[in-house]
């Protein structure tokens, strides 16, 4: 992990053992810079619930393999690009 590529992300505490992550390449009024919300749990493990570039949460042993993973997931978002929606099909109204 590169020196630059770890400054892309922030840390911004919410609590005493809870924090906002945010990709700074994005602008702070853009709701896509939250990328996740963390959380050091009692047993000392960090929860990542991702916001606006995965689905679901992961748990790390440590800060920096959560950057790790964070970077990592970044990456796959932007080479997978925007995600178009998928088509409604047509259903004719209903007769009464």
């Amino acid at each position: 992990m590169r020196q630059d590529d770890i400054q892309r992300l922030e840390l911004t505490p919410l609590a005493d053992r809870a924090w906002r992550l945010c990709d700074r390449s994005v602008s702070r009024r853009d709701a896509a810079s939250v990328v996740a919300y963390v959380e050091l749990l009692d047993d000392g493990v960090y929860e990542a619930v991702w916001v606006s570039a995965g689905i679901g949460s992961a748990r790390f042993t440590t800060l920096e393999s959560l950057l790790r993973a964070t970077l990592r997931l970044l990456e796959q978002s932007v080479s997978l690009g925007p995600f178009a929606p998928s088509p409604i099909p047509h259903r004719p109204p209903a007769h009464a």
